[in-house]
């Protein structure tokens, strides 16, 4: 009995010293053409002036917003006539948007189409549209080794934890979260895979990074934190004001205790 007992203990020892190595499922999932992927980003190169530098010499189309401010080039040439009225006719993809510290970059490899640009909840995603079915590393290598020559990164590794997106053209997005006082379109055009495609779609008024829109009010006197980083266009004694926001922060601004409603404006320039 007692042979039997150490034999069946030398088994289990062997199995356990010889067991096949575990590969974590999906280490390098697989991204499909016609699906939109988010990869989250905490954080960017600080260097703006190498960010613009870089992006004119690999002959993006740049806007860069200082305030009201805006300015234009198209590669390392000025435009001189670009307006924000013109500009979506005068500036070609790729595009790189500036905003003070906010960069939003629309660019493509021969792998996919990606966006750039803030996350809601800080930090940065980057949107990849595959032009291809083919492995997450695949794509991200590519796009890590343009984000470092466009100086947006220093090391072209990119995370691989990649996420589906649900929220895609031509699926019905979910409405606001409780609390959220937004127009169900502006909460769609945040969750977007590319704010600039669906906001021509949708009568939304852009402006670089951020998108035109009326802000009611509780009450006539009442306002809103300075941290919503806002520009104000006009406010009425009733209690309307019209501002442009940066899109990823739309959900904190109708979350303001301030703050009876976001939606766009009635007609398209008010």
């Amino acid at each position: 009995m007692f042979k039997i007992f150490l034999l069946g203990v030398l088994l289990t020892a062997f199995s356990l010293l010889h067991k096949e190595p575990t590969i974590p499922l999906m280490a390098d999932p697989i991204l499909f053409a016609g699906k939109f992927y988010r990869v989250a980003l905490p954080s960017i190169g600080a260097d703006l002036a190498k960010i613009i530098e870089a992006a004119k010499l690999a002959g993006f189309s740049v806007r860069i917003a200082q305030g009201s401010t805006v300015t234009y080039f198209l590669g390392t040439q000025p435009c001189l006539d670009c307006t924000p009225e013109n500009e979506r006719e005068r500036l070609k993809f790729p595009h790189l948007f500036v905003d003070g510290r906010l960069v939003w970059l629309r660019a493509e490899g021969l792998l996919s189409k990606y966006n750039l640009r803030p996350a809601q909840n800080e930090g940065y995603e980057l949107i990849i549209a595959p032009a291809t079915t083919v492995s997450a590393s695949a794509i991200l290598d590519e796009i890590g080794q343009r984000l470092v020559q466009l100086s947006v990164v220093s090391d072209p590794t990119l995370p691989l934890t990649v996420e589906e997106l649900t929220v895609v053209p031509g699926v019905k997005p979910p409405k606001p979260p409780e609390g959220v006082r937004l127009d169900s379109v502006l909460y769609a055009l945040m969750l977007m895979p590319d704010w600039y495609e669906f906001a021509p779609q949708n009568t939304l008024e852009l402006w670089g990074l951020r998108v035109r829109v009326i802000v009611e009010f509780v009450s006539p006197d009442a306002q809103v934190a300075p941290t919503h980083n806002l520009i104000i266009e006009a406010r009425s004694p009733s209690g309307l004001m019209r501002v442009l926001v940066p899109i990823h922060q739309l959900v904190t601004l109708a979350r303001d205790p301030a703050v009876k409603l976001v939606r766009p404006p009635a007609q398209p320039g008010l």
